[in-house]
């Protein structure tokens, strides 16, 4: 018999996988709920790809998974759309494949009869709206208004999104799952968009890194941030990457390498221009200590030394005998 959900239970652990619309082939979350009571305290594993379905069935999984005594680790793998939401915030952690797509919306059901009948579905769908919300609320603290307006729009995030508003806890390598839910009746959705993404099928798109890639990624990386520092980087080590599938692959990292070359070539004119500036700056020292000397020259005085009085010549007296007196004296 066709089911929406598989179950591997081993000694340790058990894994289970919801990748169908939960509630059909006849097999309700009753079922479900027994296979998970019978695993007892085991840890859980609960892989989820899947569009929705029976609202009930799947507050009823949310439930037993919540009371459940072991751990429980949620992987949405692909498409967690409507109600597998709200199983998916049962886990201890939740985790999200990079393509996935996690689509929250209102409660939708059919009615019939009188008047009285569908106030009494509307009524029902409010109160459903209420308890999804609150389920919401206590996994990503998000206020009430702004669940139910993402609510009334039928938003559809991608893993990135998700993370940041708080319904996953981290993004896993992309994965290539099937797509094939009927999503004609959801109304904000691109449909081709949503399967394309699932499936890979635009391999020019960001899905897949290599750990290789991601090593020489890092490394380009942290030549950047020395380059910026003005450190010495060493050259990233060459690895073997093809990336002639991938554009928007090759476009990023021609555009960090063309701003890593950018940075070194403003680094190596910042320092000619520090050179230039500290070569004028050594001239106008020399030049100012130049006019120091000529100005302390000019400002000199002569030292003049001064007696206290003229000093005064006294003619000495010559010594004559008799006949020289007398001789002169003849003369005159």
């Amino acid at each position: 018999m066709n089911n929406w959900y598989n179950i591997k239970n081993t000694d340790e652990s058990a894994e289970i996988s919801i990748f169908d619309e939960i509630g059909d082939y006849g097999t309700s979350a009753k079922d479900f709920v027994e296979h998970i009571s019978s695993i007892g305290k085991k840890d859980i594993t609960l892989r989820i790809n899947s569009v929705g379905g029976s609202v009930f069935d799947g507050l009823a999984i949310y439930n037993a998974l919540r009371s459940h005594s072991g751990y429980v680790q949620i992987k949405i793998e692909g498409l967690a759309a409507s109600i597998s939401t709200v199983i998916a915030m049962a886990g201890d952690s939740v985790e999200m494949a990079e393509n996935g797509f996690f689509m929250i919306h209102n409660p939708f059901g059919q009615s019939a009869g009188e008047a009285t009948d569908f106030r009494k579905t509307a009524d029902l769908l409010d109160k459903i709206k209420d308890e999804i919300i609150e389920i919401y609320q206590r996994k990503t603290k998000l206020p009430y208004d702004v669940l139910s307006k993402m609510m009334d729009e039928e938003t559809w995030l991608s893993s990135q999104e998700a993370q940041e508003f708080g319904f996953i806890d981290d993004i896993t390598e992309p994965m290539r799952v099937a797509a094939k839910f009927d999503l004609s009746k959801f109304t904000n959705v691109d449909e081709r968009k949503v399967k394309d993404v699932l499936e890979l099928n635009n391999n020019k798109k960001l899905f897949k890194m290599t750990e290789e890639l991601k090593t020489w990624f890092n490394s380009l990386k942290e030549e950047i941030v020395m380059a910026v520092k003005g450190e010495d980087a060493t050259t990233p080590s060459e690895v073997s990457v093809v990336l002639s599938d991938n554009e928007d692959v090759v476009n990023k990292f021609t555009e960090l390498e063309e701003n890593a070359q950018s940075l070194k070539e403003e680094k190596e004119e910042l320092a000619g221009l520090v050179g230039e500036k500290e070569s004028t700056i050594a001239d106008l020292q020399n030049k100012v200590a130049e006019m120091e000397a000529k100005l302390n020259k000019s400002e000199a005085t002569e030292t003049v030394v001064e007696a206290e009085q003229e000093p005064t010549i006294t003619p000495t007296e010559e010594v004559v005998n008799e006949w020289d007196a007398f001789a002169k004296s003849i003369l005159k």
